[in-house]
């Protein structure tokens, strides 16, 4: 994950064999892993503001469970998405974000990530990661 010419590159060979409607990142960490999907895909985007972690190296939990910090006012009544993030390291952001997205009626929600635990994702996470927009 050293620059974002080999993330892109990356995200462009994976092969997702889900047929996703719209793409959804969590933001902060999510917004250049979705974008760079949406523009491969050509697929609408939403961010989804959650936090959990603070912004220091290695990050510190800042909350007890994951915070929606804006509301999420799209319609996404019968969608399948693709939630994007680019790190989880133990799937609780994700699976807060696939809880809010299903009770706003997405249909399915699968999530990829650059690093860590998801239904798709690049590398499998093995310690702290420095991707090249927190540098």
């Amino acid at each position: 994950m050293e620059d974002f010419h080999s993330i892109f590159s990356s995200l462009k060979e994976l092969k997702i064999p889900f047929n996703f409607d719209i793409i959804v990142g969590i933001a902060r960490g999510g917004i250049i892993p979705s974008s760079f999907l949406s523009f491969i895909y050509e697929k609408e985007l939403f961010l989804l503001w959650l936090n959990l972690y603070g912004e220091g190296m290695p990050p510190k939990r800042v909350h007890e469970t994951p915070k929606l910090m804006r509301p999420f006012d799209h319609d996404i009544s019968g969608k399948k998405v693709l939630l994007v993030d680019d790190l989880s390291k133990s799937g609780e952001t994700i699976e807060f974000a696939k809880s809010i997205l299903k009770e706003k009626g997405a249909s399915d929600v699968k999530s990829l990530v650059l690093v860590g635990k998801a239904d798709y994702f690049l590398e499998e996470f093995k310690g702290c990661v420095n991707f090249p927009w927190k540098s």
